[in-house]
């Protein structure tokens, strides 16, 4: 509870005294930021693909009722 005061206090204090910042950024930086953003994401979109692919091989072996007289394994 007290560190959640120390972050609002913070916040605050920084919130309150804005200076401006003389910075500049060039278009270049902002393109590498996008493209890091993408590529981040499409790495994330693969990996949790693979684990939900996992998850479910995972799931249908475990909910394959097991039938001892039916040797084919197909449950017609």
């Amino acid at each position: 509870m007290r560190r959640d005061r120390v972050f609002l206090l913070c916040v605050a204090v920084l919130v309150v005294a804005e200076t401006r910042a003389y910075a500049y950024t060039d278009p270049g930086s902002g393109a590498l930021i996008w493209q890091m953003l993408v590529g981040a994401s499409v790495g994330v979109m693969f990996y949790l693909r693979r684990i939900i692919g996992w998850a479910r091989d995972l799931k249908s072996k475990r909910s394959v009722p097991s039938d001892p007289g039916n040797k084919s394994g197909s449950n017609v």
